[in-house]
């Protein structure tokens, strides 16, 4: 009996012959492979990421608006404020008996598309990411003066910032922006080191910068509007009307967010419900937990359907396959000849059809991996950019080798019956 590596050699060889149908059967295995992969990847590193990206914090409060939403802006900078949690909120939960302590969140500028944080030097200290993982600085320090700025590792990386430099911030979250507050000119004091998280993606400013920045313009477009009231008519809106057409977090005084910390975790659904019942302001706090287990609620049906439309494609390249090696049954008989007549047995004709299948699939799978990781180096520039994210390049977790040891399986049950036709083509007689 022929050896095994005498059944691959022929079967590779047998494979050369037809070589186009070949690579047209591998690369819709391959597709099929990737897709499966890749939603597998996506949801594992979107769940790994998203739960990272803050910790210690106890409770996030905000406008009252939805859960999921609050979150979002929050801690992924994602959407904006459709209203603000005034200082005197802010105060009223600092001095609450049963909280540590409070870190304000002010959003709404940008700088050449990143989003500008205002906050206090308490989030340095405060603002803990993976297993509470403190921010640390690659170099220098934290913002003391008004005009400071504090850039993020991606940030500082992509638009080629150092400490003493000097930038603009502007009006708004879009890449593009017509309204500067050039009249406050920012210095960078520190950059922070990567954490992987949307930390990496933002500009850190003080709120009094915050106020600064948009006391200057009102008086700058009020002097501006007191000008040329009189050109009003010939422009159709006046200077402040243009002011109100960009979406700022809102009037000076107020936060888009705030993170609490509390004096221990039995104090936590207390003071949730202090605050969502709170009398001077429309208020929600929410528990950063929960509310990403919410979010993986509403993604686990579409990753439920992405799964099942990757699993449909695959068993319709897996017919493919089948299809492509009982089509060349008729043009073998010649080369099944051959083979028995130098000696091989009809199993060894059956085992080749088997082997091809498997050469296939394999190749198919190496060639998913490779174009995956490829694919992950292109995506996560943008992911970067975008949510200040990003996914690793460990692809093959648990249940993504459960999955590909069932496609091997599954693979070679559905060439028995080429493999079986072979066979009986091989004990046929002449």
């Amino acid at each position: 009996m022929m050896g095994v590596t005498v059944l691959f050699s022929v079967a590779a060889k047998s494979l050369r012959y037809r070589l186009s149908g070949v690579i047209l059967t591998t690369i819709a295995v391959a597709l099929s492979v990737f897709a499966l992969l890749g939603v597998e990847h996506v949801r594992q590193e979107s769940r790994s990421s998203f739960a990272s990206t803050v910790s210690g914090v106890d409770l996030i409060v905000g406008a009252r608006t939805g859960d999921i939403n609050l979150l979002l802006l929050s801690v992924f900078r994602i959407g904006s404020a459709s209203a603000n949690v005034s200082w005197e909120s802010v105060e009223a939960i600092n001095e609450h008996p049963q909280v540590d302590w409070v870190v304000p969140l002010s959003l709404g500028d940008s700088h050449r598309g990143y989003r500008v944080v205002g906050t206090t030097e308490g989030f340095f200290d405060r603002y803990h990411y993976g297993r509470k993982q403190p921010i640390t600085f690659d170099t220098g320090s934290q913002f003391s003066e008004t005009a400071d700025v504090v850039l993020g590792a991606a940030v500082a990386k992509s638009l080629g910032y150092g400490i003493g430099d000097s930038l603009i911030l502007s009006h708004g979250v879009a890449d593009t922006s017509f309204v500067h507050h050039d009249q406050v000119p920012f210095t960078v004091v520190g950059l922070l080191s990567p954490t992987g998280t949307p930390v990496d993606n933002a500009l850190f400013v003080s709120l009094e910068a915050i106020d600064a920045m948009h006391a200057d313009e009102e008086t700058a477009q009020e002097h501006g509007h007191d000008e040329h009231e009189s050109h009003d008519d010939h422009n159709g809106h006046d200077a402040h009307d243009e002011h109100d057409a960009h979406d700022h977090s809102g009037p000076l005084g107020s936060v888009s967010a705030v993170l609490v910390g509390l004096d221990g975790p039995f104090a936590t659904l207390q003071v949730q419900r202090w605050i969502n019942e709170f009398e001077d302001e429309a208020l929600l706090g929410i528990l950063p937990g929960v509310t990403l287990t919410q979010l993986w609620d509403i993604m686990a049906r579409i990753e439920d359907t992405l799964r099942g439309i990757a699993i449909l494609v695959f068993i319709s390249s897996l017919f493919g396959l089948n299809a492509m090696l009982l089509a060349s049954m008729r043009e073998r008989r010649q080369e099944i000849g051959i083979l028995r007549s130098i000696g091989a047995p009809s199993l060894f004709i059956l085992g080749m059809l088997v082997v091809e299948s498997l050469l296939i699939v394999i190749v198919g799978i190496v060639l998913a991996i490779g174009c995956l990781i490829v694919a992950i180096g292109a995506v996560n520039g943008f992911l970067m950019s975008e949510v200040g994210i990003s996914f690793s390049y460990q692809i093959l977790y648990p249940t993504s080798l459960i999955a590909l040891t069932l496609i091997v399986i599954v693979s070679v049950f559905m060439s028995l019956l080429p493999a079986w036709h072979a066979y009986r083509l091989s004990t046929s007689p002449g």
